[in-house]
């Protein structure tokens, strides 16, 4: 006798990987990070034209302390963001690593500077069940699988799944957070 399996339903996914899209704002905010471990700067735009989904896009250039690859992609924004403000660029750009005031110092000049921008739509999402025991939260989802008995919660970054039995959970959401991540960064 051959026993019958139910294909569990999928209860949440990760979008895939949206194109980058490209639009024209106006760089408007710059605030210096000085918080341990990462160091950087907070870069704000405003969109020329009003979307529903796209009011405003805050973006964040990592600036160390140390000479990272996250270090070297956030020097490498700054400098963009400054030559499509026709801004001097600094001798040495790396030593602008573990410096946010330096580079806030910089940044501040070419505020009003209209430019392009290629953006990318991100999120995280998140699942939270209320158990017999407590609260459970699960960062970082990529998906969420539903059978009869479990809830299989699959994570992100090659960390091993969870299984969560039915019958503690309570109650259970999966929250999402989105965000627009900019990709790239021209002069309009």
């Amino acid at each position: 006798m051959v026993a019958s399996h139910r294909l569990p339903r999928r209860a949440a996914r990760l979008p895939s990987h949206a194109a980058p899209q490209r639009l024209a704002a106006t760089f408007d905010a710059v605030t210096p990070l000085d918080e341990e471990p990462a160091r950087g700067v907070t870069l704000g735009f405003l969109p020329d034209r009003g979307r529903p989904d796209l009011t405003r896009i805050d973006d964040r250039a990592e600036l160390g302390p140390a000479l990272d690859l996250a270090a070297v992609l956030g020097i490498g924004k700054v400098l963009r963001l400054l030559r499509a403000a026709r801004i001097v660029l600094p001798r040495d750009p790396l030593a602008l690593a573990g410096r946010p005031a330096e580079a806030t110092r910089l940044l501040e000049r070419a505020l009003g500077t209209r430019v392009r921008l290629e953006v990318r739509p991100r999120s995280r999402l998140r699942f939270v069940a209320w158990t017999e025991v407590g609260l459970e939260v699960v960062h970082d989802v990529a998906d969420v699988l539903e059978s009869e008995d479990a809830y299989l919660v699959m994570r992100r970054g090659g960390r091993p799944s969870l299984r969560m039995p039915r019958s503690t959970v309570t109650r259970r959401r999966i929250e999402a957070e989105r965000w627009w991540e900019v990709v790239g960064i021209e002069r309009a």
